[in-house]
């Protein structure tokens, strides 16, 4: 079912209905596996932590790593903020208001610029209105930097006391010992796993293993957007236009057979890791997979999967816009904005950017979304994003507990969704928020239960590596390559994981 977004007219007065509660543009991080939480984004340059909470503006300069500026600041707010009555711990866990006060290190990876800084300044605020015993030092690192930093941390012994951690490292931290496992009953103060997405659960422990070591925490989850315009021009309708394969390939032929000024697809395919989370939908809905249930074998080379990838490949060789593939995945959005391509593949929080500004040439005539076309098997689509461990080398384990239930609250989650405009992975968190209301989200709620997550296994960084450097050979081709071409390519990078796989060492993690 596709969702619209009206013309100029209508999407001005839908920005204007919910400019007060929508963020503005966000700067996305790199949206790697082996060095991000996959949470696609635009690139442009870095932007520091605002050094005063004057809503709506934030300083252009590059933001210092540890931001003592922002700490300090933190602690003279919350020391001067009229704070609510204190919440004890409920079921025997975290840490009680009556224990001495402490300081809590807490790293956190930038999915935007200053707006995410600003939501987590506030949640660190609301936080300590609640538990005034224990202050939160909000440490700004970026993805390019998070795992060799988090690696130094967990081999040093000198590291925050909870961290985000990307859904694909949770596998390889978790085998290196390096996170706190939370008790059963920590697991269950914040509600147990049915509280969470099924497929963010997942990704809260090893593959294997019963240890819960990452509570979900954001979600990376992703449909279709399109250009009302341009279907419009094709004779195509968007209630029957991407229901399924088929349907979805009829779109893209029709589109470039009207001969119009737009490409069908905006895919970016320079060799990075962001292609990988485009194919897989494609890969599961032929009834496929990457791995093997117990993850320490490669399916890729499987008729299944290959039949998936072969779909996908004729549809970037024959409709991609040769301006998107020579982009990353991460410089799509924009490019979409600016009028290139009809068609993409991208996360909820393109929304809010694109709602905002109306006006862009790919927008002015209306958009929408639409959930992942049907496959064979059903209707599946990628989700990523990430979580909320605590190391063990933490100082304040028990305080640390505290912060991590506050985040994954329903009240705190809720009000960091919509402040940030990331999707949060607790389900009933969007009740009465517009990612429940506004009908441009509505494809990717649909798309939450069709959600699937890599397996979290300890060389997934390393496989998803191999991954993107033996298949760029696909996304380079002028046309639709051949069944022998694809499985060839296909059978070389799976006999390369299957070798990773076998030396249970390879965590990519240095």
């Amino acid at each position: 079912m596709q969702h619209e977004v009206g013309d100029r007219h209508a999407g001005e007065q839908e920005h204007r209905q919910h400019q007060d509660a929508r963020p503005p543009p966000r700067l996305r991080g790199p949206p790697s596996a082996g060095h991000g939480p996959h949470i696609g984004g635009r690139r442009r340059p870095a932007k520091r932590f605002p050094a005063q909470r004057s809503p709506g503006t934030a300083d252009e300069a590059d933001m210092t790593r540890r931001l003592p500026a922002v700490a300090t600041m933190v602690v003279l707010l919350l020391l001067t903020a009229c704070g609510t009555a204190p919440s004890p711990s409920r079921g025997g866990v975290g840490y009680p208001t009556g224990q001495p006060s402490v300081t809590l290190d807490f790293w956190y990876m930038p999915y935007g610029g200053p707006i995410q800084d600003r939501a987590v300044l506030q949640e660190a605020e609301k936080f300590h209105e609640a538990h005034p015993n224990i202050t939160i030092n909000p440490v700004r690192i970026e993805w390019s930097e998070a795992l060799t930093r988090l690696s130094t941390a967990t081999t040093s012994g000198e590291g925050p006391d909870v961290t985000v951690m990307g859904t694909t490292w949770v596998g390889g931290f978790s085998a290196l010992g390096a996170l706190r496992p939370y008790t059963e009953s920590e697991v269950a103060a914040v509600g147990g796993p049915d509280v969470f997405a099924a497929a963010s659960w997942s990704a809260s422990h090893q593959l294997g293993s019963a240890e819960i070591t990452a509570l979900p925490w954001l979600t990376d989850v992703r449909a279709l957007f399109y250009r009302k315009d341009v279907l419009k021009q094709a004779g195509v309708d968007p209630a029957t236009a991407f229901t399924d394969w088929p349907a979805f390939e009829k779109t893209l032929k029709k589109i470039k057979d009207s001969h119009g000024t737009v490409w069908p697809l905006a895919i970016g395919n320079e060799n990075n890791f962001g292609i990988i989370h485009n194919v897989a939908p494609f890969i599961w809905g032929s009834g496929g997979d990457l791995l093997n249930g117990t993850g320490d074998h490669s399916l890729l080379a499987e008729p299944p999967a290959v039949d998936g990838v072969a779909y996908y490949q004729r549809l970037v060789g024959l409709y991609d816009d040769p301006k998107a593939m020579k982009l990353t995945s991460s410089d799509v959005p924009e490019a979409f904005a600016n009028g290139i391509g009809a068609i993409t593949i991208d996360n909820s929080q393109s929304v809010g950017d694109y709602l905002s500004e109306p006006n862009r040439p790919g927008l002015r005539n209306g958009w929408g979304t639409a959930p992942m076309p049907a496959g064979k098997t059903g209707r599946f689509g990628f989700l990523g994003g990430s979580g909320l461990a605590i190391l063990k080398s933490a100082q304040h384990p028990d305080a640390a507990f505290e912060w991590v239930k506050y985040l994954t609250s329903e009240e705190s989650q809720r009000r960091y969704g919509v402040t940030s405009g990331l999707w949060p992975s607790r389900t009933a968190a969007i009740k009465g928020t517009r990612l429940e209301t506004d009908p441009a989200y509505a494809a990717f709620r649909e798309m939450i239960p069709a959600g699937k997550m890599y397996p979290s296994i300890p060389a997934w960084i390393v496989v998803e590596s191999i991954i993107a450097k033996d298949l760029a050979d696909l996304w380079q081709s002028d046309g639709a390559l051949t069944r022998p071409q694809i499985q060839a390519i296909l059978t070389k990078a799976s006999a390369d994981i299957d070798t990773a796989l076998k030396d249970p060492s390879q965590t990519g993690i240095k």
